[in-house]
């Protein structure tokens, strides 16, 4: 255990600009994530001979009750749903050139940022200025909170949700949230993002006004295109 903590530590020292991935800082890892989308690293990927054998061998880890900062059961369940780039955020000793983020992570990991500025602005306001955004933003100025992602149609990304929040502990302020929106958000979230860089320049930014928030979710409206809802409908739904 010991020799497994100094390894980290060495390896936080030898890095520039990669955050700890050990501290639930959602800004900073979204910072990283924005600026690092072209680097090279490495693929966590496995072949099924692989995963058998990671199988076998975390089954053996943790029938011996090896204490070396590594959960075998957590390590069996990512490779096993290919999910290897959550090793190397839990453990970043270990991959000394980094691991390879998907674009689904990178992209939850962006919609995380988001919410977490969007609910602390609104958490900030006093009853003023949320009667305010409630009137500039009539369909999702009302209380706003990350709902999360369809549960069907969208099981892949709510399901990254629950290993970053869940499991990794980032953005601690969705622990314990039901992360299932009953309904297709990606696009809407997609729209808000495109709105929120815009406006916060760096992506991760607090401190929203009360106009740029409703920007912000006004942005989660459908557009124009036949198929575009009425506030009121959005209000029932």
């Amino acid at each position: 255990m010991a020799a497994f903590v100094r390894s980290n530590i060495a390896f936080r020292e030898r890095i520039s600009g990669r955050p700890d991935w050990n501290l639930p800082d959602g800004r900073t890892i979204c910072r990283y994530l924005r600026q690092n989308k072209n680097k090279d690293e490495v693929e966590m990927e496995f072949s099924n001979q692989q995963k058998l054998i990671v199988t076998l061998l975390t089954d053996i880890h943790a029938r011996l009750g090896i204490d070396n900062g590594i959960d075998p059961l957590f390590v069996q369940r990512m490779v096993r749903d290919d999910h290897g780039w959550a090793l190397g955020w839990a453990y970043p000793g270990l991959f000394g050139d980094g691991v390879e983020v998907p674009e689904a992570v990178t992209f939850v990991a962006e919609v995380l940022g988001m919410w977490e500025a969007i609910e602390e602005a609104y958490a900030g306001f006093d009853r003023v200025r949320r009667e305010q955004l409630a009137r500039l933003a009539p369909a999702f100025g009302r209380d706003p909170r990350f709902r999360g992602f369809d549960g069907n149609h969208e099981a892949d990304l709510r399901g990254i949700v629950q290993i970053l929040v869940d499991d990794l502990g980032r953005w601690p302020i969705f622990k314990g949230r039901d992360t299932d929106s009953h309904r297709i958000l990606a696009d809407s979230y997609r729209r808000m993002l495109e709105v929120y860089e815009r406006l916060s320049g760096a992506g991760c930014a607090s401190g929203l006004s009360v106009e740029a928030l409703a920007e912000i979710l006004n942005a989660e409206i459908i557009p124009k295109s036949g198929m575009e809802l009425d506030a009121d409908v959005l209000l029932r739904a």
